[in-house]
């Protein structure tokens, strides 16, 4: 998410979270975000979409990496290999301190610990556990 926000912070672009078919969760279509996260509107002045109005939005192409231009019912299985080549795609973009021409730059790909140590810190200082979930965290903080 850090490396996401940086990027569409140094490219002027809105930041779109969305989390849905995480493994947290039972429902597909539940954008993980907010359960677990109050909404934000922006963090750092960039714009931020986070809410599960995602299932109604529909995003311009073209997409980076290239793969994400492929029918959607082609992208629905994405091998291993897929998965880290596009990490390596991204984490090039991310830190050559370009921009795409694609007008959609998809992050579904874990790239911890590709950004600075201050762009986590402003996530961290912009979001905020729903309370059930500071009250497990708080919970387990306290037990151990």
């Amino acid at each position: 998410l850090a490396a996401a926000w940086r990027f569409a912070q140094r490219t002027g672009r809105k930041l779109v979270i969305d989390w849905r078919g995480s493994c947290y969760l039972d429902q597909p279509f539940t954008n993980a975000f907010p359960v677990f996260f109050e909404p934000v509107q922006e963090i750092a002045g960039v714009q931020v979409i986070c809410d599960d109005q995602i299932n109604q939005r529909s995003f311009p192409g073209p997409f980076f990496p290239a793969w994400w231009n492929r029918p959607a019912i082609d992208c629905v299985y994405r091998p291993d290999e897929q998965i880290f080549r596009e990490r390596d795609e991204l984490d090039h973009l991310f830190q050559s301190e370009q921009d795409s021409d694609a007008n959609t730059v998809v992050c579904d790909a874990c790239l911890m610990w590709r950004c600075d140590e201050e762009a986590e810190r402003e996530i961290f200082r912009s979001i905020k556990p729903r309370s059930a979930v500071q009250g497990r965290i708080d919970a387990i903080f306290g037990e151990h």
